[in-house]
Order: structure tokens, then sequence, then C-alpha cells
């Protein structure tokens, strides 16, 4: 009796996760192929690894290549299929050479805009849950609040305090912002998970001559590690995928993100050879499905403490 809607429900899923995949193996597809295929045939099978596997079933046979430039090579079989790999995958190393130093920069500003979302926003959340003072209430409330106001409603006074502060074209620019940005997100959570820690751990702890410190080191970060998983990846995400304020703070090149620097990519001359463009697309994604693949887990488990501990 039970099988029908099972059925159902795992069909209505499985057409969700293809429509949500297409548009990837799209794009991955697009990476292997030519300008001229792009324009003949927009969701056809990459000519060159087709070629590549015909030309090793062939063995040491003799077959005839023809070049990029329409002159005509003789090859054995294995040594044609080399060829036909080497020019389905020519646009990863081209657009790797182009997008690397905004990689880099990426890197760079996510690492350090986490670690920073971390150690401020659990500290934070701590004092905030564990200790009671004359309008720590109100403050936490009015912390929250800040959720309501949109993004785009701070970014032309952000842009101008930025300015005035000097800070365009370097990293501060962003990295100070994701931070300052990243905190009220952080407090909510970190707080809502130490609300629910016991605080028999916590009277121990101060029976054995723990002070503050040594009690958010050693009983309340331990505890925290899914709660602090789930805060980092969403940082990460948030942060790896902005492409306005990176792009209206870094006018010079050097200091573009991956999300920027795709734009600055796909409006430059680089944008005529379409393998480089759907390749660099794809690199550019392997950040986040490396991410998604070893932090489900602990995000998952992050996301049920937090619900049981609020």
């Amino acid at each position: 009796m039970r099988k029908g809607p099972c059925i159902f429900q795992h069909s209505v899923l499985l057409v969700f996760a293809v429509l949500t995949w297409l548009p990837f193996f799209f794009v991955f597809n697009n990476s292997f192929r030519s300008n001229t295929e792009m324009y003949r045939a927009f969701f056809g099978f990459p000519k060159a690894i087709r070629e590549a596997v015909q030309s090793y079933a062939k063995g040491p046979d003799r077959v005839e290549v023809e070049t990029d430039t329409g002159d005509k090579m003789d090859m054995t079989g294995r040594e044609a299929a080399k060829y036909y790999a080497h020019q389905a995958v020519k646009g990863y190393p081209y657009a790797w050479r182009v997008i690397r130093p905004y990689m880099i920069n990426s890197l760079v500003v996510c690492l350090t805009t986490a670690a920073g979302v971390l150690l401020l926003g659990s500290l934070t959340a701590y004092v905030l849950s564990r200790y009671r003072f004359a309008g720590s209430t109100a403050l936490f409330y009015f912390i929250i609040s800040t959720m309501m106001f949109p993004g785009v409603l701070t970014l032309v006074p952000l842009f101008l305090l930025v300015k005035s502060l000097g800070l365009l074209n370097t990293y501060w620019a962003m990295i100070l912002p994701y931070m300052a940005g990243g905190q009220v997100f952080a407090i909510f959570v970190f707080k809502s998970f130490f609300d629910g820690l016991p605080e028999d751990l916590f009277e121990s702890a101060r029976i054995d001559g723990a002070g503050h410190l040594q009690i958010y080191l050693n009983v309340v970060i331990p505890l925290s590690k899914p709660i602090l998983s789930v805060v980092a990846i969403m940082n990460i995400l948030g942060t790896w995928n902005n492409f306005l304020w990176p792009f209206i703070t870094n006018t010079e090149n050097t200091y573009h993100v991956i999300a920027s620097g795709l734009f600055v990519m796909a409006t430059s001359p680089h944008a005529s050879n379409a393998a480089a463009i759907n390749a660099s697309y794809m690199i550019s994604s392997l950040p986040l499905l490396i991410l998604f693949v070893y932090a489900t887990r602990p995000f998952i488990q992050g996301m049920t403490s937090g619900a049981f501990k609020a």
C-alpha cells in the first residue's frame, strides 16, 4: 500500500535532480567542444572525444587526422587518440591560466572571512548566552533585528564607508564587510546552540578552576563543531558566490575574485573561446563541489543539533 506514494515521491525527486544537474552537464559537455561545434549543434556530443574513442579502437592501424589548421597527418590509432584527447581538454589549461589569480583571491577572502566570522560570532554568542547583564536580551534582539534590512539598502553607505577608509582595490574591502555582515547569522545560530548546553558542564569546569577563556576553548568549542561547520559552510557559499560587491569595490583586475573575474573574462577577448569559457565555469565550481561532498554530513549534523538544542 505504501509503494505507490514512495515511487511517486522518488520520481518527483528524480525529475528535480535531473533539472538541477542539467545545466551542470551542459556546461561540462560544452567545455570539450570547439566554437564550430557550438555554432552547428548546441547540444551535440564533443567530436574530439568521439574521434578519440574511435581512433583508440583502431590500435596500431594508421589513420588520417585533420588538424585545426586544415593539415592532414598520418598517425597510428593510439597517437590519433592522444591528439584528439588533447584537443578535447585544451580549454582547461587555457582557462586555468586566466582564472587562477581569481581562484586564489577567492580562497584568501573566503577562508579569512570564515575564520573571522567563526571567531567573533562564537565569542559574542558565548557572552550573550552564558552571562546575564543589564540589556543583554535587548542587545541580542537588536543584533538579530538587523537581519530584516535588505543588503541592497546598505550598499551605497557601505561603499562610501569603504571608500573613505581607503580600502578600495584591496582584500580588506571584501573581507571586513563580509565579516561584519556574517556576524548576525552566526550569533543567532551560535547562541541558539549554546543556550541548549547543560549548565552542569560549566559548573564542573568552574569548580575545576577553569576561567572564561578555558571554558570557551575546552568545553564550548569541542561541543560546537557541527554548528561551526554549518556557519562556515553558509559563510563560504555566500562569499564565494557574491558578485556585486567585489565587482564595484575592485576596479583593478588584481583583486577580482572568481565571481567578478568570470564576468570580466566573459566580456574580454577570451569570450571568443567557448571551450575556455565553459571550462572556467567548471573549474570555478570544483571548490564548491568538494565542499559539498566532504561537508554534507557535518552540515546535516549541525542543522540537526541546532534544531534540537534550540
